[in-house]
This record gives structure tokens, C-alpha cells and sequence, in this order.
């Protein structure tokens, strides 16, 4: 019986259709091309694939697909880390826009002069006039505004907010928004989403903090429900 080499520490075991070698994007190593055998161990440590049964060493110096810096506590890593804030239905390009900050510095914290001052200015309206197109565009900028200051103030969780603006965004595609009010359409879609999840928030709730009445705020809701409910 042939000696298994020992599993070095950190290293993961690989099923049939284990990794792919250096070189050759194409070619998946699936066997040991020596003994034959599925059973292959990724070593990420030494960058290696090995075969258990034989120890035969099938791929080297691959390439390590994580970030180049190393993190030794949640708050170096929440500061070295450069991806952007995940997808959200809150906001109405779903935060894949970047925004200019309005503070007229330049990355050291220095004050720009006049001319960068007067370019930024300009930049940054070109870039609100790029970020809202056309009227949808606005429509649903404003309404989704409306939808996270109401949760705020009545203190709503996080998943209401993202129902209630989910049940607009689905107000506007099926064209139920055209010659209603923003703030009678937004309010009765964060009651929806109230109702959907069982949080007890009635309409008298909502109107206190909404910016339009009680019978608007129902005939809203009744009225995206029918025509939600059809679709």
C-alpha cells in the first residue's frame, strides 16, 4: 500500500472538476494525469495542486485570485477593501452611479482653487442631469426620497423599505403612476408593504407622517392592489 502524503495545513480538498492550471484557462484539471486518481488536494498557501494518491505536484504558481493587501481585524479590512455599496431597490438607479461630493476639496483635503471650484460645479450638475434622464426617471427619484423619509420617521426596518420600493417600481412599469400623486402612490406602497409583511401600521400611522390625506392614501392603495393583483 502507497504512503499518502500528508494534507498540508490550509489546504482544500478538490471534487472531479477541480481547478484550472496556469496557462490554460481552458483545461480543467479533473484526474492526476500519473496515477489516474480524482482525488486532488489545492494547496493555496503553496499555490499548488497535489495528488493525494501519488503526491504528484499537476499545477504550480497559480494564480491567487483574492486581493493583493492582507487585513488583520474587521477594521482594516472594512477600510482596505475597494468594492462598492451592494445593489438597493431604495434608490433609483440602484446605486450604481457615483456621486461628486459637494465639499470642494481635492483628495488631501486641500481647497481647490476658483477654476477646479467652477469645474466641479459644473460637473457636478452635469452629472445630477445625467443621473435623472427623462420624467420616469425623476418620478422615481422623488417617490423613492418620499418612501425612505416615511420609514424613517415611523421608524420602519429596512426590509419594509426595500418592499415598499420594490411594489413602486413595479407602480411605475406597469404605467399606475400616470396622473396620481407621488406622495398618495408612495404611501400606500409602504402601507402594502406593511400589510405584507404583518408589521401593524395603519393608514392613520402613515397620514401623520405623509404629505397628503387618509382617503387619498387609501384610494391609492386599493387601486395599485386591483391592478397589481391582476398582473
Amino acid at each position: 500500500m502507497k504512503n499518502q502524503p500528508s494534507r498540508p495545513k490550509g489546504a482544500k480538498y478538490i471534487s472531479n472538476n477541480g481547478g484550472k492550471e496556469m496557462g490554460e484557462p481552458d483545461k480543467t484539471i479533473k484526474i492526476c494525469p500519473e496515477c489516474g486518481s480524482g482525488n486532488l488536494i489545492r494547496d493555496d498557501e503553496r499555490a499548488e495542486i497535489t495528488c493525494i494518491n501519488c503526491g504528484l505536484v499537476i499545477s504550480e504558481r497559480m494564480m491567487d485570485p483574492g486581493p493583493e493587501w492582507r487585513a488583520f481585524n474587521p477594521e482594516q479590512k472594512e477600510k482596505r477593501t475597494r468594492v462598492g455599496a451592494p445593489l438597493t431597490l431604495t434608490i433609483h438607479d440602484k446605486g450604481l452611479s457615483t456621486i461628486i461630493d459637494w465639499r470642494d476639496k481635492d483628495s488631501y483635503g486641500k481647497d481647490l482653487t476658483p477654476k477646479k471650484r467652477a469645474q466641479v460645479y459644473r460637473l457636478r450638475k452635469w452629472q445630477r442631469r445625467v443621473r435623472i434622464s427623462d420624467a420616469t426617471e425623476r418620478n422615481l427619484a422623488f417617490a423613492l426620497q418620499e418612501i425612505e423619509r416615511i420609514t424613517s420617521q415611523l421608524g420602519l426596518p429596512k426590509s419594509i423599505h426595500e418592499e415598499a420600493a420594490l411594489i413602486y417600481r413595479r407602480a411605475v412599469d406597469e404605467k399606475l403612476v400616470r396622473g396620481r400623486s407621488v406622495e398618495s402612490m408612495a404611501a400606500a406602497a409602504i402601507y402594502a408593504a406593511c400589510r405584507r409583511y404583518g408589521i401593524p401600521r395603519t393608514l392613520d400611522e402613515i397620514t401623520k407622517v405623509a404629505r397628503v390625506n387618509k382617503k387619498d392614501i387609501g384610494r391609492s392603495y386599493r387601486f395599485m392592489a386591483r391592478e397589481l393583483i391582476k398582473k
